[in-house]
């Protein structure tokens, strides 16, 4: 069975990869290799901040001999500007932010295309909104905080929106930015390494692609295309 590699943003989708979604893919049959590689800036972790250092991470793989199953695990959130993203203001003109980040998304299979014409085994991911979209899918989990207000801040949010995939509708709105205030307002400080991954693993996938039909597609995918391909 193929490798699948997995493009990410930073160490918070690192350990996502490593300590849960991997789990999750190989009780559903996968048998390769899983393995996340961040975006760096000059050999550092920079995030997806400039479309060149995703090139420069992703070119070198579309030229394994074995052609391996490569992915994205991208936030949307902060994707402003066409230098982290080609045609951004084509992309930004739709209305309904789910065609806008499949707009994207078709970028960056097309940037795909100029790299390695012939490659295969692509599947473009950008994230609706962000990673700490999928913490909201139980606010309950957030009882281990022993903090009782965060548990009813977060579920006041999902309360506001139909999917928890759509909770981002400000500047200052995205899920990330949520759960900081949240934590500031009972005296507390979010960090993504640590609170995040650790209700991330409470929560668990199986809830997570309940509760998160895009990044549910997205997984599907995956399995499904790594199974055709034995």
């Amino acid at each position: 069975m193929k490798n699948l590699y997995i493009i990410v943003e930073g160490q918070t989708e690192e350990e996502f990869v490593n300590t849960l979604l991997s789990d999750y893919l190989y009780q559903q049959g996968l048998t390769g290799n899983i393995q996340a590689f961040i975006i760096k800036k000059k050999g550092k972790a920079g995030g997806f901040i400039n479309i060149e250092h995703f090139k420069s991470m992703i070119e070198p793989l579309l030229h394994y001999r074995d052609e391996p199953i490569i992915t994205t695990l991208i936030d949307y959130y902060g994707i402003n500007s066409k230098k982290k993203m080609p045609n951004y203001e084509i992309c930004s003109q739709e209305q309904d932010v789910k065609k806008r980040i499949s707009c994207m998304e078709d970028n960056l299979s097309d940037i795909i295309k100029e790299l390695a014409p012939n490659y295969r085994f692509f599947i473009p991911n950008i994230i609706q909104h962000e990673m700490e979209t999928l913490l909201f899918a139980n606010p309950e989990m957030f009882d281990y905080e022993n903090v009782k207000g965060i548990t009813k801040d977060v579920e006041d949010v999902c309360a506001i929106f139909p999917e928890i995939e759509d909770i981002n509708n400000t500047p200052e709105g995205a899920p990330s930015k949520r759960l900081a205030h949240i934590y500031e307002q009972n005296n507390k400080k979010y960090q993504k390494t640590t609170n995040g991954i650790n209700i991330a693993t409470l929560i668990g996938i199986e809830t997570m692609l309940a509760k998160a039909p895009r990044f549910k597609a997205w997984v599907e995918k995956i399995i499904q295309i790594t199974k055709n391909t034995l």
